[in-house]
């Protein structure tokens, strides 16, 4: 019994010394998205207005959350939540007793994050130059981009409903960031960003553009999606659940990564 005792706390012990290590790990992703001081915000800047889809923030209705209740899987999908808000059943159409089953379809129900990083130079928009090497003074040089340019995310995987898996990987991977993500962002001809980098005499200054972009792994939930009515009850019933791998980019939408050589 004595043994028993100097065992259980040993194991006490353990785990009071592994905790606060799970939590420093967990500071250390956050700190992770915080954006470089070389890393500039163009929304207001930018002679192209990146005006595509902002992901929708539906709240569901009573009848959906009444629905989304009956059911042990997560329901994040905008398009499905909508769907469900749009729908009106009235229990005075069901006789007593009867049941009914409506089939809505086979939808990517949620997806479960596992990995996010950023890469802050994912894809060179632009390059300016400044030659001082035939000169002594110092010449000033600054980011100013040459033509549109479009960097375009990707997923890695060839999935199901793509648009919808998207949508649910932009929606987890914007939240868990705090960043302006988009499938697509464009920096317009013209656009002027950053501080004026000083290139000395007998020198060659090289200013390099990128659009950032994280890097999003986990894990999307397809199933068949039917609304059940047993008398007067109602329930959400998800059959043949599948799960499957996907990772992909997404661009930072209005932002430019600027890098400074001079040599």
């Amino acid at each position: 019994m004595r043994g028993f005792v100097v065992i259980a706390s040993m194991l006490l012990l353990s785990t009071s010394i592994v905790l606060p290590e799970s939590v420093d790990a967990d500071e250390e992703d956050n700190d992770s998205f915080e954006k470089p001081d070389h890393v500039y915000d163009i929304a207001r800047e930018n002679t192209y207005s990146n005006t595509g889809r902002e992901q929708p923030e539906l709240e569901p209705s009573e009848l959906t959350k009444d629905l989304q209740e009956t059911t042990v899987e997560t329901i994040d999908n905008p398009e499905l939540v909508s769907l469900l808000n749009e729908s009106t059943i009235k229990d005075s159409k069901i006789p007593f007793g009867s049941n009914a089953s409506i089939y809505l379809g086979t939808w990517a129900l949620n997806y479960d994050s596992e990995h996010t990083e950023v890469n802050w130079e994912y894809e060179n928009i632009n390059t300016n130059e400044q030659d001082n090497r035939g000169g002594d003074g110092v010449v000033s040089l600054q980011y100013k981009q040459q033509q549109n340019k479009e960097a375009k995310g990707e997923l890695n995987s060839d999935v199901p409903q793509l648009e919808g898996v998207k949508n649910l990987m932009q929606m987890k991977a914007s939240d868990k960031t705090s960043l302006p993500l988009s499938f697509s962002s464009t920096v317009g001809q013209g656009t002027e960003a950053g501080p004026n980098y000083q290139v000395e005499g007998k020198k060659l200054g090289v200013l390099q553009g990128y659009v950032p972009a994280v890097h999003e792994k986990g894990t999307v939930t397809y199933g068949e999606v039917y609304v059940v009515m047993k008398g007067n009850k109602r329930l959400l019933e998800v059959k043949n659940i599948e799960k499957q791998a996907v990772d992909g980019w997404i661009p930072v939408k209005d932002h430019v990564t600027l890098t400074y050589r001079n040599g």
